[in-house]
């Protein structure tokens, strides 16, 4: 478009110059008027020469502003590279719970996490509400979460006994294990097996007692079908662990008896518990010691009939080989 004006330019500027050649020129007047011709070509030629500049100008204020530009940049990535590494830390957004390729930080929460802090909490209105959903309910409102929240949990009310159960027996294994912990340090003396086992069911047992009055609604929830398995699962864990830290290493058929009859001690001495009513619960204690000391009895007794029968077994033994002297039958032929 440029190359076009400028063709037009120069075209009018050629007919002016045209027409003052083609006029008569015998006189000055008209060679004044052909030097005004010559003059006005020249000065439009010159214009039309300075129309064509700002192009080249605006490209040269590009380049240099494109220059100046990166130049900037250059400067901005070296004041980063200088920069304090404390600042851009604190510049960064957070993503401590979850980052745009999906993996969890260090804050993260998992739903299990959740639901054991939910029922953790609901354990406060177990008093007021029972074992429910509604005591279930309250606790997450506690920690500011909708009471909708209890549809999280599958098994229902069965889910915080269940919780509760398992808790109780994490606290029982951290308290043997801290005093296991004080005999190795030969701060502690070691207890009888007996007096050992007395004092670990004791223990678990008083756990109930802030839920005494409603502690039958749960055993009656550990019985249904579903939550059978669960039950004995965590039943089993609590006996092993106690015969564990009693110093039983047993691997034989032994290790089944054990383990039966503590588990029969604690179910008998937990009826009976909900049915105490004598002060601190002084009856269900006084039947643990009877019952601790019947399994005691019984080792014993076992003990002595099997050291009787193999001394039974050695005097007929003895009674044979006599026998046989008298009658001959050891007589070389």
């Amino acid at each position: 478009m440029a190359a076009l004006l400028r063709g037009l330019r120069a075209g009018r500027a050629l007919r002016g110059l045209a027409s003052v050649v083609a006029a008569p020129a015998a006189t000055n007047s008209n060679c004044s008027s052909l030097r005004r011709g010559f003059h006005c070509a020249a000065l439009r030629l010159q214009d039309e020469s300075k129309s064509n500049k700002p192009s080249s100008s605006s490209s040269t204020t590009y380049h240099e502003h494109y220059q100046a530009h990166s130049a900037e940049q250059d400067t901005a990535s070296a004041s980063e590279g200088d920069s304090d590494p404390v600042a851009e830390e604190a510049a960064r957004p957070n993503t401590s719970y979850q980052d745009q390729s999906g993996e969890q930080g260090e804050e993260y929460e998992t739903e299990e996490q959740l639901q054991a802090r939910i029922l953790t909490a609901a354990l406060e209105f177990v008093p007021q509400h029972g074992w429910s959903m509604e005591a279930i309910a309250a606790g997450a409102e506690t920690l500011g979460l909708s009471s909708a929240s209890t549809g999280m949990f599958d098994n229902g009310a069965g889910d915080l006994v269940l919780h509760f159960i398992a808790h109780c027996n994490s606290q029982l294994t951290d308290i043997l294990a801290e005093q296991h912990k004080q005999i190795q340090l030969g701060q502690a003396e070691t207890k009888k097996t007996a007096d050992f086992l007395r004092d670990a069911v004791e223990t678990r047992l008083r756990m109930y007692i802030p839920y005494i009055e409603t502690w039958p609604q749960a055993m009656s929830m550990l019985l249904l079908p579903h939550n059978i398995p669960d039950s004995l699962k965590h039943l089993s864990t609590l006996v092993d662990d106690i015969w564990y830290y009693a110093g039983d290493r047993s691997t034989d058929m032994n290790w089944y008896t054990k383990r039966a009859a503590l588990t029969g001690i604690f179910n008998t001495t937990e009826l009976v518990m909900v049915q105490d009513s004598s002060p601190d619960f002084q009856d269900t204690w006084n039947f643990l010691d009877n019952r601790i000391q019947d399994v005691v009895n019984m080792a014993t007794t076992a003990k002595q009939v099997q050291s009787t029968g193999e001394t039974m077994v050695q005097g007929l033994m003895g009674a044979a080989v006599t026998l046989k002297n008298l009658t001959g039958m050891n007589q070389r032929r």
